[in-house]
């Protein structure tokens, strides 16, 4: 059975390098801000949005009734993420919140 994501959060994504040369740090960046973009302005999708510079932290999550229809766009950042969590796990964690 497949999931449906609803939400996808980073924590601490960064460390792997200097301020300024963080690739790590600058891709999980990418990847969620590219995801609330494509959901908020191009889906025109209500999304929350939260981030905390200082831990770093950032999340992002969409109303569970159009979960299933973006599900291509929201799989793919969250595989995304993974891989980057797989190669930096000492500089990302991430969380998933699933449809029940």
């Amino acid at each position: 059975m497949n999931k449906t994501l609803l939400a996808v959060e980073s924590r601490g994504h960064s460390g792997s390098g200097g301020k300024g040369e963080d690739v790590v740090c600058a891709a999980v960046s990418t990847l969620i801000h590219a995801l609330f973009l494509g959901l908020r302005d191009v889906a025109k999708i209500p999304v929350e949005w939260e981030a905390d510079a200082s831990v770093p932290f950032i999340g992002i999550k969409w109303p569970e009734e159009i979960a299933i229809e973006v599900n291509l766009l929201t799989a793919t950042v969250a595989m995304s993420l993974k891989e980057i969590a797989s190669r930096y796990s000492e500089h990302v964690s991430i969380s998933e919140v699933f449809l029940s």
